[in-house]
């Protein structure tokens, strides 16, 4: 049993160490050596508990990032539910494409937003607007799919994925420019909001 516990401390100190690490050097010039010296271990404990920095990156962003996509699925299916003819626009602004809920979430975690917006360069995470657009554009066909069940959208409409993904890239790429800037968060979310009402404009320009 003791050496449960220890093997639990071992791997949560060299977590904490990890993370501090990668928030003071960033991910790709933090070495594994400095972290090991840091959680005072070996680099034989390091590779008992982790098979690269990368996997201690993961243990720290993953939960963090299903905390954020539960949020925002939640606001989601709320919007899916309460959908039709009349309320579209509305729906889209308040359910599908409303960012405030995760702005307040990185605000109220200032090291996990530091490390995802600035510190995650040279791991999977500095294409973070890939990643969204990716995640973001499947939510989008899930609500045209869902309009077109509720006839709002003709069941004939097909869209171009291509230009589908090109249209999404550009508002969560905007997104996380914004949220690079460090405004206030009450500036950040009047930005996104105004993001939101100038990609309707154009669309009815369109």
């Amino acid at each position: 049993m003791a050496n449960i516990r220890n093997q639990d401390q071992t791997h949560k100190q060299l977590l904490d160490a990890g993370f501090q690490a990668f928030l003071k050097n960033g991910f790709d010039n933090t070495k594994i050596r400095e972290i090991c010296r840091d959680a005072h271990r070996t680099t034989g404990s390091f590779y008992q508990h982790f098979k690269s920095k990368a996997e201690i990156l993961d243990e720290i962003l993953e939960p963090f990032l299903h905390q954020l996509a539960a949020e925002y699925n939640e606001q989601f299916k709320i919007g899916m539910k309460k959908i039709e003819q009349q309320n579209v626009q509305q729906i889209w602004q308040q359910n599908i494409l409303n960012m405030n809920g995760i702005i307040k979430t990185l605000n109220a975690n200032p090291k996990y937003k530091e490390l995802i917006l600035f510190k995650a360069d040279g791991s999977k995470y500095d294409r973070l607007s890939e990643i969204l657009t990716k995640y973001f554009t499947q939510k989008i066909i899930i609500a045209i799919d869902t309009m077109q069940e509720h006839g709002i959208v003709p069941i004939s409409f097909k869209f171009n994925y291509q230009e589908l993904h090109f249209h999404v890239f550009a508002f969560y790429a905007t997104f996380v420019d914004i949220l690079k800037h460090q405004y206030s968060e009450a500036e950040t979310i009047m930005l996104c909001n105004n993001l939101y009402t100038f990609f309707i404009l154009v669309g009815q320009l369109g």
